[in-house]
């Protein structure tokens, strides 16, 4: 197969979205190109697939064409060409999706023409499409904002505002105040995924401007919060900054609710966020937060908050393991495995391997199957995402410790340890995790090769991690003293 853009998104295209862009492009106002249909039609032919013998470019060039002879840059063209077209589709269908998005063009044509009579007709049939929606999100506000912007426009042009209520001042506000809210929740829904990827996921510098200032404005004039979307990134952020349990409360409440005023990728971010608080808690020795991580994430399999937006295909490799996680820290075995070979194929398929890899590897291993775990493990391939290198060693040198395979561990151990220090992604405080693991694992290594024999040192080792969310360890460390030295 053809390296090609145009492969890549017609692969995602369905059977009905396949048969539309035909259509499309036998369009005169589209294409008048018939090499470029010609093309197609043998493309059609070998979806979804695309298989690597049927898609070269010289057969599907034969096939389309006939018997001449193969001319590279013409092929190059009408890929090229076929591919813009894609393009022109992709923003067609988008926009037969999104009637916000299409009125609001329609209305920025309208008004360019000054036809204010249309105008202001679809004005007032957006008008009652906007208010009948119950989720509104920061492109509603956008909409909102547009429509009193045609309105003040229409006002402007009219010399007949010789009357006080023709004054414009109260529109002019109000056409402000939806292009505030459109600002708002957009800067905080930036910023809340910032708080979450610098905190929870990957390790991130700098600091977005203008947010200070906009949580003091909102804190001041509370008003704003009583629009449900721009409320939850508020708290969000809140969470985020302060780490105050209040916000989880009112944001697990909100979720639990499954109230229809918020949109799928804001129920998204609100699982994310509180699910990766649940798991900072965990961490800190607050057990009661077990069980409530799971219903986080449970719940969000149950109402299909899996992926970012409801056409989504894929869900994160970290949400997978986050359930994994929640799954058996809790010891629901069983789920933890029906939801790895269930939703292994929400999984991106270049990450895939390594995902049910690690993430089978650590079932076995609760479930005391060692020698499994390892196989597992071993079938990882080439890993990309910072969290798994991460967690992957860590699993292998618990395995090596529970398998007595000491030189293994030792030898892992220094690299986990070179990893850990210069790897720039990990974020600051999963790099706390790692440390406060390897320094922990490292004393108790040295305890168990020793045959348990240095008693001072392992008592102290114990109270140590008696304090700590170390389990394992900690439970490593007893069964030491129950073994004769």
């Amino acid at each position: 197969m053809f390296k090609s853009n145009l492969i890549g998104v017609l692969k995602t295209f369905s059977k009905q979205e396949l048969k539309e862009f035909y259509l499309f492009i036998q369009s005169p106002v589209y294409n008048t190109n018939q090499s470029i249909i010609k093309l197609y039609d043998q493309l059609k032919l070998i979806y979804p697939e695309f298989d690597e013998m049927q898609s070269s470019k010289k057969l599907l060039f034969k096939k389309a064409f006939g018997n001449i002879e193969y001319d590279d840059s013409f092929m190059r063209m009408n890929v090229f060409r076929l591919t813009e077209l894609v393009k022109e589709f992709l923003i067609y269908i988008h926009l037969r999706k999104n009637n916000v998005f299409k009125t609001t063009i329609l209305l920025e044509e309208l008004n360019y023409r000054e036809l204010d009579t249309l105008l202001k007709k679809t004005l007032t049939e957006q008008d009652k499409k906007i208010e009948k929606e119950k989720a509104k999100d920061s492109d509603t506000y956008f909409a909102k904002y547009k429509l009193e912007y045609y309105k003040n426009d229409i006002k402007s042009r009219d010399t007949k505002m010789i009357t006080y209520k023709d004054k414009l001042d109260k529109d002019l506000i109000l056409e402000q105040k939806y292009m505030n809210i459109n600002f708002f929740i957009n800067s905080l829904k930036f910023f809340q995924y910032f708080l979450n990827q610098k905190n929870f996921v990957v390790n991130t510098n700098g600091y977005p401007d203008f947010t200070g200032e906009i949580l003091k404005f909102l804190g001041q004039n509370p008003e704003y919060l009583n629009e449900p979307e721009l409320k939850l990134y508020y708290d969000l952020v809140q969470l985020l900054l302060t780490k105050d349990e209040k916000y989880f409360n009112v944001l697990k409440k909100k979720l639990f609710e499954n109230s229809d005023d918020l949109k799928i990728n804001s129920k998204h971010n609100l699982v994310s966020v509180i699910r990766n608080y649940a798991q900072l808690k965990i961490h800190e020795g607050k057990s009661e937060f077990k069980d409530t991580s799971f219903e986080i994430l449970k719940f969000s399999l149950d109402k299909d908050i899996i992926t970012y937006t409801p056409q989504g295909n894929y869900m994160t490799e970290t949400r997978f393991m986050a359930v994994v996680w929640s799954g058996l820290i809790v010891k629901k075995y069983d789920f933890t495995e029906k939801f790895i070979k269930k939703y292994i194929e929400k999984i991106e398929p270049d990450k895939r391997q390594y995902v049910f890899a690690y993430n089978y590897a650590k079932l076995e291993f609760e479930r005391g199957n060692f020698s499994d775990a390892l196989k597992r493990l071993e079938e990882s391939g080439k890993i990309t995402n910072v969290m798994y290198k991460a967690a992957t060693k860590q699993l292998y040198l618990m395995i090596y410790f529970e398998m007595n395979l000491y030189v293994q561990a030792f030898d892992l151990l220094d690299s986990y340890r070179h990893f850990v220090k210069t790897d720039k992604l990990l974020p600051e405080m999963y790099r706390s995790q790692c440390n406060t693991f390897i320094n922990f694992f490292n004393r108790l290594l040295k305890i168990a090769e020793s045959n348990g024999n240095d008693s001072f040192e392992l008592k102290k080792l114990i109270k140590e991690l008696g304090s700590t969310s170390q389990l394992w360890l900690l439970k490593k460390a007893k069964e030491i003293t129950l073994t004769p030295g």
